[in-house]
């Protein structure tokens, strides 16, 4: 099923509503109250025994909540009162463009009736039905259609003399969805539309709503936190500006920040729905100890929504309770395949085996991550994982495989992923490939040449030692330089890399260089007991470590 229209198409002025109470039943659908506005339709249409405008109204609702088959229900109610109604047809029409069906011939039928000057519809109702059928085929980018309704009601508003005259605020908003979706990044067009709109209500809540969402899509944070705040402003009641404000927030990384934002959301639509929406969004700034707390507070209202479920398994996982985070994603596991098997990404079976390697069953998780990223060739993230489990089970030969996979499969190739090959490769013993990865590593890893070195010393002859690890430990100690914290964060490289220079030396009887290097290491480690013991050799005492350590030697 395709995700439901994102963007409501609501003209209360522009559509006469006699009822008081149905005009603040749609007003809460505007603010995104369902639950509320869908209580208040049925209590209407039992009251009144539903009007096919009413129907028209709680066919909407039930769109933009997301129950389909409910808003098919009251469209096809709306047709049965008033088939002259073209509003309950263009509402068939967006249900089933919604569940990825052919809407078509309803569109038709409704745009047959709009263009038939004989037809009872008034202006009002036509416009809307087409602003209706525009929203929903801009969303599903269907753009040429788009335009034959917005060109449709601009020829409704004309007069006469030929003169456009647009009254209703949301036509020119439907005209900017339209450039919108049509220039891309280009927001001149849209941003037109919208300054139109403004023109003719600057309270019209909507309209600022519209202009932050415009930039939001280009990353200028700033620029649209202004509008949601002018559409807070202008409404504090209005609670999609709150939503978009949060997710903003949570989108330019200010986290506490949003959480306040879908706080506040959440006091104005405190319905079940929104309860789990806003854990969920906990969740998603990475607070997992708030996110599962609130995630468990919020599931007893709808046990059945196998999502938090999800949620809770990715949670406890991230908090370390790995018993606890495998039952819960047992428990979705088990929901989901039950409802609808296709529901299960990746990233599930990916946390599911992360799970399971976390409580001792290696291979079971192993293969579990393998099917993730299978079932999705972006998870590229699957093959650190695995060789992450690998390495710390101390099994270095699989590690360094699935880190080679992990890189092999990368467009992009991160230097962090060739040290990690480079290190499970070297306890692997495949000193060879160790020092290649490594190499790739150094520009951005410095301390990989003091690895390089180590791979070398290893490839080098115990008996009759070339050197082999010697330019790479020069190199390594002067890549730290001479700033302490440098050195102190690399004490003990540095200290292996001496005692390496000093014991060359030593065995080439350079013992002015030996000294030198032996005097480096008891720099860095006073009590080194090996160096002491080197030092007492009456040959090295009587050397005073006169040597440049890395001038040419001869």
């Amino acid at each position: 099923m395709k995700h439901v229209f994102l963007f409501l198409t609501l003209s209360i002025s522009a559509f006469a509503v006699t009822a008081q109470t149905q005009a603040g039943a749609v007003t809460k659908t505007l603010n995104e109250r369902y639950e509320d506005a869908s209580a208040d339709f049925r209590k209407l249409i039992q009251t009144t025994g539903g009007s096919s405008e009413l129907y028209f109204y709680a066919g909407d609702n039930y769109l933009y909540w997301g129950e389909l088959d409910s808003a098919r229900m009251m469209f096809s109610k709306g047709v049965e009162k008033d088939a002259t109604n073209p509003l309950n047809h263009a509402g068939l029409g967006r249900v089933a463009m919604n569940k990825g069906e052919n809407g078509s011939a309803h569109f038709n039928t409704a745009f047959t009736i709009i263009s038939d000057k004989a037809a009872t519809a008034d202006k009002n109702t036509r416009e809307l039905a087409l602003l209706k059928m525009a929203e929903a085929s801009t969303f599903d980018k269907k753009l040429d259609q788009s335009l034959i309704y917005l060109n449709k009601v601009n020829e409704l508003n004309t007069g006469k003399k030929g003169a456009i005259t647009i009254t209703n605020p949301e036509v020119y908003l439907q005209w900017g969805d339209y450039y919108s979706e049509k220039d891309g990044f280009n927001l001149s067009g849209a941003l037109a539309q919208y300054s139109k709109a403004y023109e003719l209500n600057p309270q019209y809540t909507r309209t600022l709503l519209r202009q932050g969402q415009l930039y939001v899509k280009v990353r200028n944070w700033d620029e649209g936190l202004k509008y949601f705040d002018q559409a807070i402003a202008a409404d504090p009641t209005f609670a999609p500006a709150y939503r978009e404000k949060a997710e903003l927030l949570y989108r330019a990384g200010r986290f506490e920040k949003a959480i306040e934002s879908y706080e506040k959301y959440l006091e104005l639509n405190n319905s079940c729905r929104v309860q789990q929406r806003y854990s969920s969004f906990i969740f998603l700034t990475k607070d997992y100890k708030r996110a599962v707390s609130e995630i468990e507070k919020a599931l007893p209202c709808n046990p059945s929504n196998l999502i938090m479920y999800r949620l809770l398994g990715y949670g406890y996982y991230e908090l370390g309770d790995f018993q606890k985070g495998l039952d819960y994603i047992n428990q979705y596991f088990s929901m989901a395949e039950a409802k609808d098997k296709s529901i299960i990404t990746g990233t599930d079976m990916a946390y599911k085996g992360k799970l399971l390697a976390r409580l001792g069953q290696e291979e079971e998780g192993v293969q579990l991550i393998a099917q993730a990223i299978e079932a999705d060739t972006s998870y590229k993230d699957g093959y650190g994982e695995i060789a992450s489990i690998y390495s710390k089970s101390k099994n270095y030969e699989k590690a360094s495989e699935w880190y080679a996979k992990k890189i092999e499969n990368s467009k992009e190739k991160d230097p962090l992923d060739y040290y990690y090959l480079g290190q499970s490769s070297y306890f692997a013993k495949k000193y060879t490939e160790s020092d290649k990865a490594f190499e790739m590593a150094t520009e951005k890893y410095p301390d990989a040449w003091f690895w390089r070195a180590k791979c070398n010393n290893k490839l080098d002859n115990p008996e009759q030692p070339a050197g082999l690890a010697k330019p790479f430990y020069e190199t390594a100690i002067q890549k730290v330089g001479t700033e302490q914290k440098y050195i102190d964060a690399n004490k003990k490289n540095l200290i292996e890399a001496y005692s390496y220079l000093g014991l060359f030396y030593g065995k080439s009887d350079n013992y002015e260089c030996s000294r030198a290097a032996w005097n480096k290491v008891v720099e860095l480690d006073p009590a080194n007991k090996t160096a002491a013991d080197v030092m007492a050799d009456p040959k090295m005492a009587a050397a005073t470590g006169a040597c440049d350590l890395f001038a040419p030697k001869e």
